[in-house]
């Protein structure tokens, strides 16, 4: 069967389509989303409902094969303006300029965290059916959301190599796979019990660089406060985010204020933990980590630039994920992207990621695939801090 008969051929599958997730069948959701991503739970799901960025919709979706369910599905529309994926400050023609160029996206995934956030499978079932149900699932959703506007772009994203590979079915359906920025992961060792022993494994010097750090932040009167309460401190660590999401290239989405404290008090102390670094005075930096399943995520970070300028604030930040994955008894730790030099010294390496991506115009199709094929991400460096 050809692409484009498989396009307009029904495939068999039933779906649920839904603006709330409580809309759908709870008992489904959770039976697939038992072992995935903490962010595709229906506590997630709800708490992102009440705290999402400006002009975000949540879709939701379940994907049936013969009752069964097989495909939970958890997306996004959102208009987005030329000036949010190009930030210059410096040039306001060619902001206003962007500012007049928008158009709106349909993102199966999360965009505000990195990963495979917005798709749960049920287990032995083909990866052809799983992602036939999943295209079939989000042009679904396009086609009924045309009275809230057209859908220009449908993307799916955060995917490693391995779930790349295994989404090729999407490209019957003009979807095309671009590599993005790399994610920077460390393993945790075994033998790692707390963050002496991780300087324990460097060698002598990174572990001198490290211990630098530490000093450099301690020396200029600031101490790190590990497990603190994200509720309690909500406006200024806003503040603090405000200040990096502002100097982000692309700036798809903000998070509003009071999403810190429904985060920490949604997952706990088993799963969320947030970091300051702090005086008498003021908060300066804050960083947080998500415990979801094995992994430890490097989540949202924020920090006063002028007061980094001169300490390491966020180079101390980056060292407390590594303590957080420990205490949490993770096996991995994610860094996230960008910044990836920092990263690698503390012994992050490169994985990649990969968003699908199609167009609803097939001519504007083939060329964003000849735009596709000219986007190199940029490459991390390559480091190697640990003995042996």
């Amino acid at each position: 069967i050809g692409r484009h008969e498989r396009r307009a051929t029904p495939s068999g599958l039933s779906c649920a389509i839904a603006d709330r997730v409580d809309f759908l069948n709870g008992a489904h959701w959770d039976e697939l989303a038992r072992d995935a991503s903490f962010f595709m739970s229906r506590d997630y799901r709800r708490l992102l409902e009440t705290h999402a960025p400006q002009g975000m919709q949540q879709r939701y979706a379940l994907v049936y094969r013969d009752g069964a369910p097989i495909v939970a599905l958890a997306a996004q529309v959102l208009e987005v303006r030329g000036s949010q994926l190009a930030n210059l400050p410096e040039s306001r023609v060619r902001k206003n300029a962007l500012d007049r160029i928008k158009t709106r996206l349909l993102v199966c995934g999360s965009l505000v965290s990195s990963g495979f956030h917005g798709l749960a499978f049920a287990p032995d079932v083909d990866a052809d059916t799983l992602w036939h149900g999943v295209a079939e699932a989000l042009y679904r959703i396009r086609r009924a959301d045309r009275l809230h506007g057209q859908i220009d772009y449908v993307m799916v994203k955060d995917l490693d190599d391995a779930r790349s590979s295994a989404a090729q079915p999407l490209r019957d359906f003009s979807y095309r796979p671009m590599q993005t920025e790399a994610e920077m992961a460390m393993p945790i060792r075994a033998n790692w019990r707390r963050f002496d022993d991780y300087l324990a494994d460097l060698t002598s010097n990174y572990r001198s660089k490290a211990k630098k750090i530490v000093k450099a932040v301690q020396d200029a009167g600031y101490r790190v406060e590990r497990n603190a309460d994200a509720g309690a401190h909500d406006a200024r660590l806003h503040a603090l985010y405000g200040e990096v999401e502002s100097r982000a290239g692309t700036r798809l989405s903000a998070l509003p204020p009071g999403y810190f404290g429904a985060l920490h008090r949604l997952a706990g102390p088993e799963r969320f933990r947030c970091t300051l670094i702090r005086n008498d005075e003021s908060i300066v930096g804050f960083i947080t980590t998500v415990k979801d399943g094995e992994r430890a995520l490097g989540y949202y970070v924020g920090f006063d630039y002028a007061v980094n300028a001169n300490v390491p604030l966020y180079l101390r930040l980056l060292q407390t994920l590594v303590e957080d994955a420990i205490e949490l008894g993770c096996a991995e730790l994610s860094f996230g992207r960008t910044a990836m030099e920092p990263k690698a010294s503390l012994g992050a390496t490169a994985h990649s990621s990969h968003v699908w991506l199609r167009h609803r115009v097939p001519a504007v199709n083939a060329l964003v695939r000849g735009i596709f094929e000219r986007v190199q991400p940029n490459e991390a460096p390559q480091r190697n801090p640990f003995k042996g």
